[in-house]
């Protein structure tokens, strides 16, 4: 600081960078502030997406990094409805989001899976997901046939190994990024909220800014399809870790001996995940004049990629079991194997460095902000 004034260092090719990821308004925007003046989120917590933006059109790059204006958006839309310039404060808010999810990264592998094109994304999944076939259908597949015949699915652990490798692998990479992202939002910040009433705050935040939203259809549509994969993953995680336990502490296992319960779970996360990956997915392929803007602009390869990795892991749990009901067993040990196949390169792409890391920095951003002091009421 000299003369009250504050010196930030500028990064010159951020706004090209920012434009390239999906931001091709950046340039439109004139700074009139009616994107935060119009949004909901305004009433509930200190946040300024003209001033992200302009951040981000100076290329003042450590201001960007910890911002949490960009993370605090939830996609509603009424600032690019409202925007008299035109420009897409949605689209260039999630550019934002993921220039910030590269610079979180430390391993610099997301800013080439941010960047680069469909068709270089689509190559690189499907050859982790041929290499993850070949480990299945070749060096498991005798052990495949053995557990079909005996007309029961048994989720061996062995098979498992190759899964729950990948996943420590992409959590060795995703939590220091996380970590990065929480050093880069915390940054000159003060923590002024204790952390029950930490929780509290994000918790009333979420009830009183979503149900607010849930009364108009176009918005409630996609805070549904949100919900929906949060239940599905949040449902297969949850089984995922009382199958691993199971494995050292028998007692575990007891839960699925309740099968009408375990079973209705499996069925509940697959068709919650298959819904809600399935209905955007649907929208943007048959794209009309009456689809919402915001499935015909969200529509980069990051966008595509986040649902087409994860249809096939949804479509494939739900068939996994409904063939072993149909006493098809070995088909239902395919679909299994098939699975496992689809779950590597999402893990090991998606989940490391794609869209799906938003889940983990969007909580960091809620949390430092609420820790923060910024949002209203109690």
């Amino acid at each position: 600081m000299a003369g009250g004034s504050e010196f930030i260092s500028i990064n010159p090719t951020l706004n090209r960078e920012v434009f390239k990821l999906g931001g091709k308004s950046l340039l439109e925007c004139y700074q009139c502030g009616s994107c935060t003046a119009v949004c909901p989120l305004s009433e509930e917590m200190d946040v300024s997406f003209r001033r992200a933006i302009r951040y981000t059109q100076l290329g003042a790059e450590e201001k960007i990094l910890g911002d949490i204006s960009p993370w605090s958006c939830n996609l509603h839309g009424d600032c690019t409805d409202s925007c008299p310039r035109g420009a897409s404060p949605s689209e260039i808010l999630a550019a934002i989001r993921r220039y910030q999810s590269n610079r979180y990264d430390w391993t610099g592998l997301a800013k080439w899976w941010n960047g680069s094109s469909f068709g270089a994304k689509l190559l690189a999944y499907l050859a982790v997901f041929a290499v993850s076939l070949l480990v299945y259908f070749g060096f498991y597949w005798q052990k495949i046939q053995q557990l079909a015949s005996t007309g029961k699915l048994v989720m061996i652990s062995e098979l498992l190994i190759p899964v729950v490798a990948v996943f420590i692998v992409a959590l060795a990479i995703l939590l220091p990024s996380g970590y990065r992202a929480y050093k880069f939002m915390m940054k000159d910040k003060k923590k002024e909220v204790g952390l029950g009433k930490t929780l509290k705050l994000i918790a009333n935040f979420f009830i009183r800014l979503e149900t607010e939203a849930m009364g108009v259809p176009h918005k409630r549509d996609r805070i549904l399809e949100h919900v929906l994969i949060l239940v599905g993953l949040g449902l297969f995680i949850l089984l995922a870790i009382i199958y691993v336990l199971a494995i050292p502490f028998p007692v575990f296992h007891k839960f699925f001996e309740f099968k009408i319960l375990s079973r209705a779970l499996i069925y509940i996360a697959s068709l919650s995940l298959l819904v809600g990956v399935g209905s955007p997915l649907t929208k943007r392929l048959t794209a009309s004049e009456k689809t919402h803007w915001y499935y015909k602009k969200f529509t980069t390869p990051t966008d595509w990629m986040s649902l087409v990795t994860l249809f096939p892991v949804a479509l494939m749990a739900l068939l996994v079991f409904v063939f072993y009901d149909l006493s098809m067993v070995l088909y239902a040990y395919i679909a299994f194997a098939l699975l496992l196949s689809f779950l590597i390169p999402f893990l090991l792409l998606e989940f490391a460095f794609g869209k799906h890391t938003h889940w983990l920095y969007k909580v960091i951003a809620y949390y430092v902000g609420a820790r923060a002091g910024y949002f209203r009421g109690d």
